[in-house]
């Protein structure tokens, strides 16, 4: 019966050696990917991605106040517009426009 327990040690052993290669030539290809797809290390990539999100709220930052600096422009342009419009048809209906003619002469 000892000689069984040795057969089971020596293959429980060499099992064990087997599973600890394994598991080292597997953390040498994951670091091998990692230098392949990180080659500045995974901090450094991570900080690219940051950079690219923080350009993108950035640039919607910049796209937003232009849009709404356009439209507050836009509005007082129209509101101009429509004072001069509203104050030449009052000097037109009182008269008031031959008066500022008259006085250019």
């Amino acid at each position: 019966m000892s000689d069984l327990s040795e057969v089971e040690a020596a293959i429980e052993r060499k099992l064990h050696e087997h599973e600890q290669r394994e598991m080292d030539n597997v953390r040498a290809l994951i670091k091998a990917l990692e230098l392949d797809a990180f080659p500045d290390g995974p901090s450094a990539h991570k900080a690219a991605h940051q950079a690219m999100i923080d350009a993108a709220h950035a640039q919607e930052e910049f796209w937003r106040g232009l849009k709404v600096d356009v439209a507050k422009k836009s509005i007082w342009g129209i509101l101009q517009i429509l004072t001069i419009l509203v104050c030449a048809g009052i000097a037109a209906k009182f008269g008031l426009g031959t008066l500022v003619a008259g006085a250019v002469k």
